[in-house]
């Protein structure tokens, strides 16, 4: 049985939501047996028992594996595959024109910066675009999580309606120029999935990576997750098999709510109500439920949320990328939603770095005044650790080190961090991580019991000939079917411009005051 001692000036067994309920231990380390946690103490102690190997030493810090709580596994950003910032609705639309990528050498790409950034768990979400090939797509991306060794909590989403503005495909679609309506319909009919075929899939996928599979190619690195992509996306069908599906297989559901201002209209306009209420009125929200972005939510969203146990992944780098505005964190956290991070694979500067998103998140949410809450360095990773864990599916098994865990670790070095000084005793080892923090720190990551990167250099595979592999690929002569996709995109752009002509956004009250008139 292999057997590692893995120790650090300081180890952070877990971000409390204050520093009152955060445990640290000074001089601290863990011992590790075949990936599960079988102790965690002071050094002085734990060096006692035998160890295969002696990992770190008195200048790191340890703390656990970041956990990427909602990400579209793109390895390169939107940005350098050719679609600017841009409001989400138009976003979306003007990055259909995105040429093909290698699922499998994308995914090892973007699985070696998050783990060089401390993440070794991932939410990653799936589109079902095209739906031929599907079933092939998921595998490629899931051998590459497995070929970086990265825990991966995965889901396809599914988007059966209103695929081009918040209104009825086909309605939408007489209104164009008879050229224009005729080669969106085809695009769009391309994506066309029944809904039977999605479960099937799910099914399928269980099989072969659930837990129950037995011959499964990653043990315990992969759980499954079913996702509505949103509530304006999917029918009403839809939602109540996803829950008979979840509650049958025990299986948690992800998926988009109320990322857009204009998402929340589309409830209130269809429902008379906001998206999340509308969950409520049809029994969809549990714990089992997390919830991606939720910037434009009600104080009653938010109670609703709360009973209801479920999470919200918090996007902050995306969310402003994308027009979409700043969610109300602080209010979740005071009103008992659990809040985890996550980039959305479009981070502040196109690195999938939780490091520097949980530092724009602790930034994000100080609100001016004395009396005013902010989002604190505690709290903060708790959001990216024991937060963004449970609505995983390995909830209870990562967030923090403590026996009959997982053994996910991050070794960040303390000395790089600090220099050239820094006060001791003064701030705690967690807002060093916070404040100081970079993905050039990162040492080490252990990913159940397996060292995958040390001293900066990830082992599982050649970085250097996968992002060789992957500017080769994407170095092809542009196809001429993504070219016309892309001319097709750019007429459209204006309609759906035109079509959100009368829904302006609401001077209203906002959970947050930056700056006002008087």
């Amino acid at each position: 049985m292999a057997t590692s001692l893995i120790r650090g000036k300081y180890v952070i067994c877990e971000a409390g939501p204050n520093a009152a309920n955060s445990r640290v231990i000074t001089d601290g380390a863990v011992l590790q047996r075949d990936g599960i946690i079988e102790a965690v103490g002071t050094y002085d102690t734990l060096k006692q028992q035998p160890a295969d190997e002696i990992i770190g030493g008195p200048r790191f810090l340890i703390m656990p594996g970041l956990v990427n709580s909602h990400h579209h596994g793109r390895g390169l950003s939107t940005f350098q595959l050719g679609t600017t910032d841009g409001c989400l609705e138009t976003w979306i639309v003007d990055g259909w024109g995105r040429r093909p990528v290698d699922h499998y050498l994308m995914t090892l790409y973007t699985a070696i910066q998050m783990v060089k950034s401390g993440t070794t768990t991932v939410m990653y979400n799936h589109p079902h675009t095209p739906a031929h090939g599907l079933a092939d797509e998921a595998e490629q991306v899931l051998q590459g999580f497995g070929a970086a060794g990265m825990r991966t909590a995965f889901s396809i989403y599914y988007r059966g309606q209103n695929r081009i503005v918040y209104h009825d495909d086909q309605a939408f679609l007489s209104r164009l120029p008879a050229d224009l309506s005729d080669a969106v319909r085809r695009y769009v009919a391309a994506t066309d999935l029944p809904e039977a075929d999605y479960f099937a899939l799910f099914r399928s996928l269980q099989e072969r990576h659930g837990p129950e599979a037995p011959d499964a190619p990653t043990p315990g690195l992969v759980s499954l997750l079913l996702s509505p992509s949103n509530t304006q996306w999917v029918s009403d069908e839809f939602l109540s098999t996803t829950k008979e599906y979840a509650a049958r297989y025990n299986a948690p559901i992800h998926m988009h709510l109320a990322e857009s201002w204009y998402q929340k209209e589309y409830g209130i306009r269809a429902w008379g109500k906001t998206p999340a209420a509308r969950l409520a009125e049809l029994n969809f929200l549990g714990p089992e439920l997390s919830c991606a972005h939720s910037v434009w939510l009600t104080e009653q969203d938010i109670q609703l949320l709360a009973a209801a146990g479920s999470t919200v992944c918090h996007n902050p780098s995306s969310n402003l990328r994308l027009k979409n505005g700043i969610a109300p964190v602080n209010a979740m956290l005071t009103g008992g939603v659990n809040v985890a991070l996550g980039t959305d694979s479009t981070a502040l500067n196109d690195d999938d770095d939780m490091l520097q998103e949980m530092r724009l998140a602790a930034r994000l949410h100080r609100q001016p005044g004395l009396d005013r809450p902010a989002l604190d360095t505690h709290q903060t990773l708790r959001l990216a650790t024991a937060n963004a864990a449970r609505p995983t599916g390995f909830d209870g098994q990562i967030g923090a080190l403590e026996p009959g865990r997982y053994a996910d670790l991050v070794l960040l070095d303390w000395d790089a961090m600090t220099a050239p000084y820094f006060e001791e005793p003064g701030p705690s080892p967690i807002d060093a991580v916070i404040y100081r923090g970079k993905a050039a720190h990162v040492d080490t990551v252990i990913i159940q019991g397996e060292t995958v990167l040390r001293n900066g250099q990830f082992l599982k595979a050649d970085e250097a000939q996968i992002t060789g592999e992957l500017q080769r690929h994407l170095a092809r002569p542009l196809d001429p079917q993504t070219a016309a996709t892309r001319q097709m995109a750019a007429r459209l752009l204006p309609y759906i411009q035109q079509f959100y002509q009368d829904w302006r956004p609401p001077a209203d009250n906002p959970h947050y005051l930056y700056n006002g008139r008087t």
